[in-house]
């Protein structure tokens, strides 16, 4: 069964403050996304396709060459998530097989948690992770800034990789064009499909700050 993981590099990073795209962000003289590739790498049997930005593309592609296997695919993004989601699912030559979507800035993960949301996903289509709400939840009214406190056992935290079956994801990213979305489970979600979730780890967390980097 064809395991790939589609590794999400296309953000412009913009909370983070950064003169240049968080994921290209050097620690220890790699940039965070390649410190996610790497990780990766350790899971075997697992194809990797790297999904870049649109702007600059030849650039990013020549850094990122330096530091990635040869039959690693990069790939062009888009000026929205979903398209360059859908620019790296249809860089996948079979319809046959899995196919986890992640974040490039997330990688605190453990070659286990792979290991474990595709073997869900092979037994119930899809596997999405995710952890329970440690903090306290109110909800806001954005009008009026009145809050209330919530049931936070009601809610978990999703994270990445997501895992699909390849041939249901292609065929619904087929059928959407503008469509806003949160994630990847969403949109199946919005097709009919049933989301499988599993849990996930308290470490994989996405860089998104400047204080995120302490991390490393």
């Amino acid at each position: 069964m064809t395991r790939t993981i589609i590794l999400m590099g296309a953000g412009t990073g913009e909370r983070m403050g950064s003169y240049i795209p968080k994921q290209f962000i050097e620690i220890d003289s790699l940039p965070i996304i390649i410190h996610t590739y790497n990780k990766l790498k350790t899971v075997k049997n697992l194809d990797i396709i790297i999904v870049l930005p649109e702007k600059n593309y030849s650039k990013w592609k020549d850094y990122i060459n330096n530091f990635i296997e040869e039959r690693t695919v990069l790939v062009r993004g888009g000026i929205t998530r979903n398209i360059s989601v859908r620019n790296g699912i249809n860089s996948i030559k079979v319809d046959e097989g899995f196919v986890g979507i992640h974040d490039g800035v997330r990688p605190f993960f453990t070659k286990t948690l792979i290991e474990k949301l595709f073997i869900e996903a092979e037994k119930k289509g899809n596997a999405i992770p995710f952890t329970n709400t440690i903090n306290s939840i109110r909800k806001i009214d954005k009008d009026t800034n009145e809050s209330k406190s919530v049931d936070r056992s009601s809610f978990v935290q999703i994270q990445t990789p997501q895992v699909f079956r390849i041939k249901e994801i292609k065929n619904i990213l087929k059928e959407i064009d503008d469509i806003n979305y949160s994630d990847e489970a969403s949109l199946i979600e919005m097709g009919g499909t049933k989301v499988n979730l599993v849990l996930g780890e308290e470490q994989n967390i996405k860089i998104t700050t400047k204080g995120d980097l302490n991390l490393f």
